[in-house]
């Protein structure tokens, strides 16, 4: 599993609240977004969980970045949730 936290920039005419809606509604193969926010009119932020990085790097690059209205789609982190054993 890893958690992809990524900054979405729409263009000028897009709007965000539909574009949250899209994307929420997106089917793709092994990947869920847990979160999608709108920060402003023209930028989202959203955490993306997959069952790994190719999964991720599939969703991101054919489904996410192809909703209109989606200019940039930058990753601002990649998270490996780690078990600790006590």
């Amino acid at each position: 599993m890893v958690k992809i936290y990524l900054f979405i920039e729409l263009m000028h005419a897009a709007n965000a609240a539909a574009t949250v809606d899209v994307l929420k509604a997106l089917q793709m193969e092994n990947c869920q977004f847990e979160n999608v926010v709108v920060l402003s009119q023209e930028k989202i932020v959203a955490q993306l969980d997959c069952k790994d990085t190719v999964d991720g790097s599939k969703a991101i690059l054919e489904s996410i970045s192809t909703v209109d209205g989606v200019v940039q789609t930058n990753i601002i982190n990649v998270v490996r949730p780690v078990k600790h054993w006590r």
